[in-house]
């Protein structure tokens, strides 16, 4: 370029290939745009930095310029076609492939269910990944169910436990009896939640009128009697002002003084003696 052209460009740019290979400033900027249309269409990899948005930009780019020549559209119904797609996708070789996830609390996956569920996976061709997620959310909302069940049962055995006080352990052993007896599919040692334990404990108490098997109690602590029920013993007594435990003089006074203290000690979940 003559000097006259070298004029109007930066004296920076006097040294480049384009600048000495154009007669005129206008023969210059011609190749500068042509550069810059082939920069904006060119495909360029990704440096070692980028992550998924990029290389996801490059993907977008590569199938646009390309059409179906860089990465042709398969064929799903050939199943050759088919098979390389998904493996292409992450699905493994075969069943055996598959990983399944490590849940806390969680119950161990049986060999055949293992194999079952590798490969109802590999039919339907989900990849690694998403066998593993999905494994991972069904056993993990069981998991999650079953605590919360747990803690339901254990709330409500805890409340029954207030509920009967020191009657508790006999009641449930009448219950269990009542279990192991007519129940027999629950087990020797059968395993009951409150709601089965007051439902047997009833049944024992009927039958307990008729047979002594379901009577007998371990050590007769607070005569069978829950906090609630001498409750209502000692709001029935202190409703009759006729009652012998308020008349000092009356015949019985002391033995239902005494009757009234083992009822306020068993209210109060304290063994009686």
């Amino acid at each position: 370029m003559n000097e006259e052209g070298l004029k109007v460009l930066p004296e920076s740019t006097h040294d480049w290939d384009e600048v000495k290979n154009s007669d005129t400033p206008e023969v210059f900027w011609d190749r500068i745009s042509n550069l810059r249309t082939k920069f904006g269409t060119g495909l360029f990899k990704p440096g070692e930095d980028a992550g998924d948005e990029d290389w996801g930009k490059f993907s977008t780019k590569a199938i646009e310029l390309s059409g179906e020549r860089l990465m042709p559209r398969p064929d799903l119904e050939d199943a050759e076609q088919q098979n390389a797609l998904y493996k292409t996708l992450g699905r493994p070789d075969d069943a055996k492939g598959y990983e399944f996830a490590e849940i806390e609390g969680a119950p161990e996956l049986t060999d055949d269910r293992r194999t079952f569920l590798s490969e109802m996976a590999f039919k339907a061709n989900l990849t690694k990944s998403q066998l593993k997620a999905l494994d991972e959310t069904v056993r993990g909302a069981d998991v999650e169910a079953m605590n919360a069940h747990n803690n339901t049962l254990h709330e409500a055995e805890k409340e029954l436990k207030q509920e009967w006080g020191l009657t508790f352990p006999d009641r449930k052993h009448q219950a269990e009896k009542v279990a192991k007896v007519f129940f027999p599919h629950l087990g020797d040692t059968p395993t009951l939640n409150a709601a089965e334990i007051k439902s047997f404990y009833s049944i024992a108490k009927q039958l307990g009128q008729s047979s002594k098997e379901f009577t007998e109690q371990g050590d007769q602590i607070n005569l069978g009697m829950s906090p609630s029920e001498a409750n209502d013993k000692i709001a029935e007594i202190r409703g009759n002002k006729d009652h012998a435990y308020f008349h000092v003089n009356a015949p019985g006074h002391a033995a239902a003084k005494a009757k009234m203290s083992e009822y306020y000690k068993i209210k109060n979940n304290i063994a009686v003696n």
